[in-house]
């Protein structure tokens, strides 16, 4: 385990308690998430049975597990949001050698990609460190598995001129979430919808929160998990290929279910007409 981050300072429970998130520095330069993002744009070209091609879990009893590539339409789909999103985890490289060998782009993609899980992989090592001393065997839970379930999400949200919702408010379904990047602010976060408020997303740091499945691992009744969505504020982008990007981090133990979908997403009420 690498240990060369120096994450933990003494603001770090207290924001996770009273703002449901906290900022941690996380090393990664503009131009690297630049180029990653170029890549997924390209491989976004990509036809549809080669987009479709990497397809498997890491988790078969997670519903966020999954790894591959995604698309969520609004009109078709429970969440009623409209995204492209590609789970990446770096056992693609073991499973699917030949297909990357042939599929430039894709490799490509996957290359560019690797590093950020790395920094990933070596930022949650501290934090579940600094956890550990009240939660014994809480680093083995995620770390000890063969394919350890962090998966890093690239992420293209769509337009959709229905509402002002980009991500509708829920609670991820893992025990940990990071955001890594986006490109424009919009990401809100509380306990609950009274109390969402605009993140800003420092350069070179990474938005942590708790997710709601956290106290399936950890013994700790004074943190909550961060209720989110993700709003348009910019209608400027009306009409545009896509309305904003984003990477994010999932992290959970190995051999959890999630919650169901009623307790992930218990405060939302769809808009009705």
């Amino acid at each position: 385990m690498k240990n060369n981050l120096n994450l933990i300072d003494q603001n770090f429970y207290n924001q996770l308690q009273q703002q449901f998130y906290t900022s941690i520095p996380f090393p990664l330069d503009t131009l690297s998430i630049e180029k990653a993002m170029s890549a997924f744009f390209k491989f976004l070209e990509e036809p549809d049975f080669i987009k479709n091609h990497i397809d498997f879990t890491v988790s078969p009893i997670h519903r966020r597990g999954d790894v591959g590539f995604k698309h969520r339409d609004p009109n078709d789909h429970m969440y009623n949001d409209s995204k492209d999103f590609f789970h990446f985890h770096p056992a693609i490289f073991k499973k699917y050698h030949d297909f990357l060998q042939q599929h430039p782009v894709v490799n490509d993609f996957m290359l560019k990609a690797k590093p950020i899980w790395d920094l990933v992989y070596d930022t949650m090592s501290q934090i579940l460190n600094y956890f550990e001393p009240e939660n014994k065997g809480l680093y083995s839970k995620v770390f000890d598995a063969e394919m350890p379930h962090i998966l890093l999400r690239f992420l293209k949200y769509n337009w959709d001129e229905s509402g002002k919702y980009l991500a509708k408010p829920h609670f991820d379904a893992g025990s940990f979430t990071l955001g890594i990047a986006e490109s424009c602010p919009g990401l809100r976060i509380g306990s609950h919808p009274e109390n969402l408020k605009l993140v800003e997303h420092k350069e070179n740091h990474a938005i942590f929160m708790i997710s709601s499945n956290f106290r399936k691992i950890m013994n700790n009744e004074d943190l909550f998990p961060g209720w989110h969505d993700v709003i348009q504020l910019d209608e400027s982008y009306i009409g545009k290929p896509f309305a904003r990007w984003a990477i994010v981090a999932f992290i959970e133990a190995d051999g959890v279910e999630a919650l169901p979908r009623s307790e992930t997403r218990k405060y939302y009420m769809p808009d009705v007409a």
